[in-house]
């Protein structure tokens, strides 16, 4: 008796958690602004700059003050395998999305959203050029950018610059 009790109990907890899952919100591919913003170190080698604003942490400093990090993200390739995790600070004080050398091309970039929480964002990567993903709520992009460089959310809040490359 005690162990169907114990059955039951579990059973119940596995399909609550299987309800919980979270299906990623997919965006279109983001790459470099058009206005070709260049890395702060052009690099003959091929690699570019991926800077992805990610969804803030609350860390308090134990005092009256608090600090805002970025959530940490992951890297896929294009055939689905990690190539890293981006812890995306330094320290819990750092509030300064990570500017990350990597190597020119295309990827899958899964984060957290401010509004959305989980996202899946393909990235390009062109060398000695910055692909910047803005998954906070306080971008703006440019009023000379027409909307069809831009890619969006589902609510209509910028994110990035519209690749003009495809995988």
């Amino acid at each position: 008796m005690k162990s169907t009790k114990i059955m039951l109990v579990a059973t119940t907890g596995l399909l609550l958690l299987a309800g919980c899952a979270i299906t990623p919100v997919a965006l279109d591919p983001i790459g470099p602004a058009l206005t070709r913003q260049k890395s702060p170190a052009s690099d003959p080698t091929g690699e570019g700059w991926l800077r992805v604003y990610t969804a803030t942490d609350t860390v308090p400093d134990g005092k009256t003050a608090y600090y805002y990090p970025h959530t940490g993200y992951e890297i896929y390739t294009k055939d689905g395998k990690l190539l890293e995790h981006v812890p995306n600070r330094i320290s819990d004080m750092d509030e300064s999305a990570t500017l990350l050398k990597i190597q020119a091309g295309h990827y899958r970039v899964m984060a957290q959203s401010e509004a959305y929480n989980a996202v899946s964002v393909p990235v390009t990567i062109q060398p000695g050029e910055i692909t910047e993903v803005h998954l906070g709520c306080h971008w703006k992009a440019p009023a000379t950018a027409s909307t069809n460089e831009i890619v969006y959310f589902p609510d209509g809040r910028p994110v990035g610059w519209k690749s003009p490359l495809t995988e």
